[in-house]
């Protein structure tokens, strides 16, 4: 963080990162999360206003939020009907996730709180930080799949080439057993992000290992864009390029969204055995199923 202005969110997001690269998984890291959103939520109700939005999207409400300082500035987009203003109310329901407790009711409210309140107090606070709220999201989804499987991923992987090999970096991977097809977890706050490099690497390691031995799970946060004259947010999609990633050029397993886009919502419908496409919270109702398949169950032997 150095060079980056002090303030309430600097110190809980640097213990943050300290954590997640001590431990993903960890108990500390799960605390570090809750009070860094703590932090951010308490800093939008303190010094922020909430500012009504236009919406392009059907079916959905989004507002901004701006510093009390600097009301001309707007946060990025947020969804209405997903997301928990009250601290004390996310504090407390994570809390019981950290014990194990995922109930379908709220699961979707406080995912998506979770994995959009620090960003949207990041733009107001700092908002050069374009970079604080990318590693913020890879954490916490990192850290639930960490918890999810019992063991911490790792970043890079070899690709074997003839005569040599060359080492790669990847989101992460997960490394279950040398019986069990690995995951490789791609994560982006949104496929305007370089997305097809998730499809592309996902391709790479079916070359290099075949095609069951890594189980691709990609997980996007959203594709809302703010019109900042217009004040109009818009859901910004490439459905037939996702079906010919899918088609052609390698296989995710499952989609993940914490706000799914209705353009690929619609797509998943139509084309249900190619896109795999759900709402980030449907993760807790089918983790067992969907690591149990992805794992080949009893053929695990654990983590290697």
């Amino acid at each position: 963080m150095a060079g980056r202005p002090a303030g309430p969110l600097s110190e809980p997001y640097a213990q943050l990162r300290i954590a997640a690269r001590r431990d993903l998984k960890s108990a500390e890291t799960n605390a570090c999360l809750s009070s860094l959103i703590g932090v951010s939520l308490d800093f939008l109700k303190a010094q922020c206003t909430v500012v009504p939005l236009r919406s392009a999207v059907p079916g959905k409400d989004y507002f901004a939020y701006a510093s009390r300082d600097l009301p001309t500035a707007l946060s990025r987009p947020v969804n209405k009907a997903l997301f928990i203003a009250q601290a004390n109310a996310v504090v407390a329901q994570w809390k019981k996730w950290a014990h194990g407790s995922h109930e379908a009711t709220g699961t979707e409210r406080l995912s998506y709180t979770m994995g959009t309140a620090y960003a949207v107090a990041s733009d107001l606070f700092d908002r050069n930080n374009k970079k604080g709220p990318a590693t913020y999201f890879e954490i916490l989804v990192g850290h639930l799949f960490a918890k999810s499987v019992g063991f911490n991923p790792t970043k890079r992987v070899e690709i074997p080439l003839p005569g040599s090999a060359v080492a790669m970096t990847m989101d992460f991977l997960f490394d279950v057993g040398s019986h069990c097809p690995r995951i490789h977890l791609p994560v982006k706050t949104s496929s305007r992000e370089r997305v097809v490099q998730a499809w592309a690497h996902q391709r790479l390691l079916d070359a290099a290992y075949a095609d069951t031995r890594y189980r691709g799970i990609l997980v996007v946060h959203s594709e809302t864009k703010l019109n900042l004259q217009s004040r109009e947010v818009v859901e910004i999609c490439v459905p037939g390029q996702w079906r010919a990633y899918q088609k052609f050029l390698s296989r995710m397993d499952r989609i993940y969204y914490f706000d799914t886009p209705a353009r690929y919502a619609k797509l998943a419908a139509d084309f249900p055995n190619e896109i795999p496409l759900k709402q980030f919270s449907a993760f807790f109702a089918e983790r067992e199923a969907l690591l149990k398949t992805a794992l080949h169950g009893a053929n695990c032997s654990g983590p290697a």
